[in-house]
């Protein structure tokens, strides 16, 4: 069998470059499953707040650069110009997204910011292609209380996040609960600790936890917080909660995470038609931020062997030795000038000794395929596929999209 690990771990790689961002409370927000790419905004921003003005978005409230989002419009992202943001932009516009940020925690929960601290550390911005999303916490602090609780927020540009019941400890009874927008949000509650997750008509999910400590290690938290779910479902329904403007090569890098992929019927036809034997079934379907994997049950006679296969968006390509989890690939060209890195030989993998043949290809528009087929033992069995036969399903042309 598969190294089921070894899978997992392909996997969620992609999210896995922004766990260093996440609070502790929401570790392991980003291990959720197959992620929904959407149609991403860009934002118009006639003036861009910084520095001191920042500070007035805090105490004053939503003072910012506004989002042409108003309405919950999404005009589609037309390729990289337009309004997209300058590289060098990116610092400035982010520090005025932090401003926005607190100012939006202050308009809905503390207008006189008497209890909301920010001593953490800034929202912080994933602008990793396919993973567009803001991780952030802010402090709450009763005068005359020795405890501090949290609030933590996350925002997703694709996916779902983490959702009500997430956070260990709160425990809240979950349910759904009717916007104003007509939408439907997930909401729990137990005493002062709280949770909520909405989708926003433009796609983007919101969650927010109000836990009872204000960090790992400590017992005691401010009681008598007083946000109420009135001021929750305010909160993650302001049209103003939206992700920040990405640059012109954010915008193109979005682009080439869509219609990168085969479908799965496809890969279906073209490894029955392509690999000897008798039966090629679909044991697992995979696609994260980019990369979509095919995990096929191949038998031909008594030969029983695991077939993946890999597509990989330009953004996501890998080298062939990290793709195959193999120690070195060895180059070849083809007669037609085809460029392709194989492996073959012996590995052991978590569930133990298997024989490994493999191969990666970069199709003309850089997107990467890749084929690894897995036989039992330490040597190439009986009725194994040929390597001309896996470098024919490597490079056929119906998987370059």
């Amino acid at each position: 069998m598969i190294d089921e690990k070894e899978l997992s771990d392909r996997l969620a790689d992609a999210a896995s470059a922004q766990d260093n961002l996440l609070p502790r409370a929401l570790s392991d927000d980003l291990a959720a499953g197959r992620r929904r790419l959407r149609r991403h905004r860009v934002l118009t921003g006639s003036g861009v707040v910084g520095g001191a003005a920042a500070v007035a978005v805090l105490v004053l409230g939503m003072t910012s650069w506004l989002s042409t989002n108003a309405g919950h419009s999404s005009p589609p992202v037309g390729g990289p110009t337009g309004n997209a943001i300058a590289p060098n932009d990116v610092r400035e516009v982010d520090a005025a997204f932090n401003g926005k940020m607190r100012g939006l925690f202050a308009k809905h929960f503390d207008p006189g910011v008497r209890h909301l601290t920010f001593e953490n550390a800034a929202f912080a911005v994933n602008r990793q292609p396919g993973q567009e999303a803001v991780i952030g916490q802010a402090g709450w602090k009763i005068a005359g209380q020795q405890g501090r609780s949290l609030i933590d927020l996350g925002l997703y540009g694709s996916g779902d996040g983490p959702g009500c019941g997430h956070v260990e400890g709160l425990k809240p009874v979950c349910h759904s609960t009717t916007m104003p927008d007509g939408g439907s949000a997930t909401i729990g509650r137990v005493g002062d600790r709280a949770e909520i997750q909405y989708r926003q008509p433009d796609g983007e999910v919101v969650y927010l936890a109000v836990r009872p400590w204000f960090g790992t290690g400590t017992t005691t938290g401010a009681h008598e917080i007083g946000i109420t779910d009135a001021e929750l479902m305010s909160f993650v329904a302001d049209p103003e909660l939206n992700l920040p403007p990405m640059t012109a090569e954010e915008v193109a890098a979005e682009q080439q995470l869509k219609d990168y992929a085969p479908h799965t019927d496809e890969v279906l036809r073209e490894t029955n038609a392509i690999l000897p034997g008798d039966t090629v079934d679909p044991r697992r379907i995979q696609e994260i931020a980019g990369r979509y994997i095919a995990v096929l049950d191949w038998t031909n006679g008594s030969l029983a062997a695991t077939v993946e296969f890999g597509a990989n968006a330009k953004p996501r390509a890998r080298t062939c030795e990290v793709q195959l989890s193999v120690p070195s690939c060895t180059p070849l060209t083809l007669p037609d000038g085809k460029k392709l890195q194989y492996y073959q030989g012996a590995r052991s993998y978590g569930d133990g000794l298997k024989y490994v043949m493999g191969a990666t290809y970069v199709q003309p528009d850089g997107d990467l395929a890749s084929v690894r087929i897995l036989y039992p033992g330490t040597a190439l069995p009986a009725g194994a596929a040929t390597k001309d036969q896996l470098i024919e399903l490597v490079t056929d042309p119906v998987f370059d999209k």
